[in-house]
Formats: structure tokens, sequence, C-alpha cells
């Protein structure tokens, strides 16, 4: 055998252990490239992630916020609103409109209200009933009490008509022959109003000179 043919086998054993050497040097190199590129994903991934959730915070916090915005807004409309009605309720206007909305024709200043149509009186003070309704019976169709403000000029206890020649207990006079009095209460008067003998002497007591009485239909 010729020493070329000797060293053939020397020769693949040797190219054998070079190819190992080649791909042994060479796959660390590709996967190392490899998790490289996977690592530099999964980061991108992450920071993508955390952008979004980010937005996601930032977008929920602002909801809140507008949510927060909203609430307080609502709730100083509600105190705004509460105020106003307080205010308009403690007010001239709001307590006489109370008072229409019970039925009582009168505002607050009255001390004496009287409603033509319901036939009713009521005695207040600082715009607050302290004393009715009661039933009265005010003047015929031919002789009606007067509508309007009057005030209380003159009262005597023992009273009398001198035009009807009877008497007028507890009259408190607040339009020239006009006055509350007693007399019964199912008879309508010449223009007086008439009260039962118990409310005329409470309305003798309670009523003094000057006292607005306001009379409505």
């Amino acid at each position: 055998m010729s020493a070329f043919r000797r060293s053939l086998p020397l020769l693949a054993v040797s190219s054998a252990l070079a190819a190992v050497v080649v791909t042994a040097a060479l796959t660390p190199r590709a996967t190392g490239t490899a998790s490289s590129d996977a690592m530099a994903a999964t980061a991108v991934r992450t920071e993508t992630d955390a952008g979004l959730l980010a937005v996601q915070h930032a977008a929920e916090r602002a909801s809140l916020l507008q949510l927060a915005a909203a609430s307080s807004a609502a709730q100083a409309a509600k105190a705004q609103a509460a105020a106003e009605a307080a205010a308009y309720q403690s007010s001239a206007a709001g307590q006489t409109a109370a008072l229409r909305a019970r039925g009582i024709p009168c505002d607050i200043h009255a001390v004496a209200c009287v409603s033509l149509s319901r036939q009713e009186a009521w005695l207040m003070r600082g715009g607050r009933v302290v004393y009715g309704p009661i039933r009265v019976a005010t003047g015929r169709a031919s002789l009606p009490t007067p509508t309007g403000n009057f005030h209380v000029w003159y009262k005597v206890v023992h009273g009398w008509s001198t035009t009807y020649d009877a008497p007028m207990p507890y009259s408190v006079f607040f339009y020239e022959g006009d006055a509350f009095h007693e007399d019964p209460v199912t008879v309508r008067s010449h223009g007086c109003i008439h009260l039962s003998l118990k409310n005329a002497e409470y309305f003798y007591r309670f009523l003094g000179y000057g006292d607005l009485v306001e009379v409505r239909y």
C-alpha cells in the first residue's frame, strides 16, 4: 500500500474532527443570537405592555377626576339651590307664598286676615298663624264687606250700632262702621264681620290699635 493510501483514513478523521470543531464553534453563536433576539423581543413587548397600562391608568385617572369634578359640581349646585330655597322661604315673598298655599289669602304683614270666599279668618304674627281659621259671616251681597288693607282704629267692649239699633259686643273697628264683633255666624252682616262670642272676645283682646287687617276675596 502506498503512503498516500495510508494517509487517507487519517485525513478523513481529521476532516470529521474539523467539522465537529467548526460546528461546535458556530452553534453557541447561533444560540446566543437567538436568545438575544428573544430577550429583545420580550423587552419590547414588556415596554409596550407597560406603555399600554400607563395609558389605561392615565385614562382611568382622568375619568375618575371627571367624575369627581362632576360630583363636586352637582353638590355645589344642590347646595346653591338649597341656599336659594332657604333664602326664598325666609323672604317675605316666600312666606306669603307659603300662606297662599295653605289657603290664607293675606301676606305676612297682616295681623288679622279675612277670606270672603271661604268665610274664614285668622290672627297672625310675623307671618305665622296664631289663631284660626275660624268661621265668620261677612257682608251680604247688597252690603258687602270691602276688600283691601285696613287698620284697627277703634275698640269697644259693649259696642252698639246706631244705624241698626243693635248690640255689637267686642267690636274692633277697621273701616268706618265695619268691625269684627259678636253676632251669629250663620247670618250675613251689613258689612261687619260676625264672630262667635268666644272668637269675638279673643279678637278683641289680641288686636291692637293700628294693627293691619287684610280682607281678601
